[in-house]
């Protein structure tokens, strides 16, 4: 990843250990993500992907047919029925990319299935994130943050809500789930620290003027529990951390 900006020239700065990209607009970002993606991704790799900005990215791969990963899965969902109206598979589906990879016979593994408990469905896709570690070579986490700091479906904690997956009885689990009845995020299924922690690369895409207070937040010191998005500037997860924004980091 680092090698292409590197090979092409592509101005970059470290921010805390993690590489900044400073892009003129989410055009202009989703335009370098997808190069990014040509470049690194392959039939040894499996590609995880988010919900949110990520729409107008998935619409181009799907039209221009030339990303071959070996898998794809996703790195959170909103817990419901498979397809549900506001789930990231139904809006991935609808960018056509799923078809393509259907087409291409690239495997894709959805978090929500039928008939099963929110619980019984994190302990599924925690099985398959695992399995898929010992399948492939390399992992790839396509994330956005929230304006709150979140990530994946790594919420903060909130006066009342307390996040179970910061919890020591959840520190070894990949994917886990919560609900939170109290605020719009509701009930959630999706990759935990540790989960992001054990891919290899992390690719985060933030547009917006709405995200600069949450920069200057995630780049101030402070706790995990309350920005999320902290995670990022672990050492070890710096090193393999990419973040491409309009906003100045």
């Amino acid at each position: 990843m680092f090698d292409y900006l590197t090979k092409y020239g592509i101005h970059y700065h470290t921010n805390q250990g993690i590489t900044v990209c400073n892009v003129e607009g989410i055009a202009e970002g989703t335009t370098l993500v997808k190069e990014i993606l040509y470049d690194i991704i392959d039939r040894k790799t499996v590609l995880y992907l988010s919900g949110g900005s990520m729409q107008a990215l998935y619409e181009q791969l799907a039209r221009e047919e030339k990303l071959l990963p070996g898998a794809v899965g996703l790195i959170d969902e909103r817990f419901g029925e498979p397809m549900h109206l506001n789930s990231n598979e139904k809006m991935i589906k609808e960018t056509r990319l799923l078809k393509y990879f259907t087409f291409k016979e690239v495997p894709f593994y959805s978090i929500l299935q039928k008939e099963k408990s929110r619980e019984e469905t994190a302990s599924s896709y925690d099985e398959k994130v695992r399995s898929l570690h010992t399948t492939y070579q390399k992992h790839v986490g396509l994330i956005g943050i929230g304006p709150d700091g979140h990530i994946s479906s790594i919420i903060p904690e909130r006066e009342d809500f307390h996040n179970p997956w910061f919890d020591t009885d959840r520190q070894h689990l990949l994917v886990s789930e919560f609900n939170d009845p109290n605020s719009h995020y509701k009930e959630r299924v999706g990759m935990t620290f540790l989960g992001l922690a054990m891919l290899d690369c992390l690719i985060i895409l933030a547009f917006g003027d709405s995200k600069q207070p949450m920069f200057e937040m995630l780049f101030s010191d402070g706790s995990e529990e309350s920005i999320p998005a902290r995670f990022f500037k672990r050492p070890e997860i710096a090193k393999k951390t990419l973040l491409i924004t309009d906003q100045q980091v």
